[in-house]
């Protein structure tokens, strides 16, 4: 199975967890319209409303890792064994939790390193010459540094709640496994994000022409609960891709080429 089959069962998969989107989708729009009145520029300036989003932001960031979790677990089960059921999904992000918390948190601290990394880098072309030539350098840096970095921490994740194993030996695991398969998750990366890039282009379009004669505010709802549905739905397609390709990986379908071991090797 190739990476456009695995993208095109990406979609059919999502289609039969159209329950696992939903709940997604319930809670972006939330999410969404809440977040209507803290962005307005008026407010922008104040402390209470930023205060009040950062708070909002932590909350959304840990509710979504509950989410993620029991998200991963039913896909995990529809992928290998065919079955869904809806009821599991709180447990498998409470069982998951705290390791994907840690594995995030792992990713932020390397963040932090590669940040500080770029720019020193950044600064020494700089050194060379503030011109368009020494800026599209930098640019050219930063972005491949970044798509490498984001090609290496794929797996992790699905490693931790396909194989049920520990943060900290998933990122070992998933860094190897991405080392190995670095073009194919590559190529699977830049494509689904180009789909993703033409799904929100085609709805943005749609919602653009809907709303134009409609007041302001009830515009900014609706573009809401359209972004909502647009992030549910592709946040989904995108587990099942990345769930699947990895799965693949472990049964030797994908890889050969790289010499891709098998998962228990």
């Amino acid at each position: 199975m190739g990476i456009i089959e695995i993208i095109k069962k990406g979609f059919v998969e999502t289609a039969k967890l159209i329950n696992v989107v939903l709940v997604f989708f319930v809670f972006n729009a939330v999410i969404g319209l809440i977040s209507l009145p803290l962005s307005n520029p008026e407010k922008a300036g104040n402390p209470g409303t930023v205060l009040v989003s950062v708070l909002f932001s932590i909350l959304f960031f840990l509710a979504f890792i509950l989410l993620q979790g029991g998200a991963l677990g039913i896909i995990k089960d529809k992928i290998k064994t065919g079955a869904v059921n809806l009821s599991r999904f709180v447990d498998y992000g409470k069982q998951f939790y705290v390791r994907i918390l840690s594995l995030l948190l792992l990713y932020v601290l390397l963040a932090i390193g590669a940040v500080l990394l770029l720019s020193l880098v950044s600064a020494g072309i700089l050194l060379l010459g503030d011109n368009i030539i020494t800026r599209t350098l930098v640019a050219l840096a930063v972005t491949a540094a970044a798509v490498t970095i984001i090609t290496y921490l794929v797996y992790p994740i699905y490693i931790i709640v396909g194989e049920d194993m520990a943060a900290l030996a998933a990122f070992k695991k998933g860094i190897a496994v991405a080392k190995v398969n670095f073009t194919r998750t590559l190529g699977l990366f830049m494509s689904m994000l180009l789909v993703s890039l033409v799904i929100s282009l085609g709805v943005g379009f749609l919602v653009g022409i809907v709303t134009m004669p409609l007041p302001v505010g009830f515009s900014q709802v609706i573009v809401a609960i359209a972004n909502a549905g647009v992030q549910s739905y592709i946040s989904i397609v995108m587990m099942v891709v990345f769930m699947s390709f990895y799965f693949s990986l472990d049964s030797g379908t994908l890889g050969k080429g790289e010499g891709t071991p098998r998962m228990g090797e």
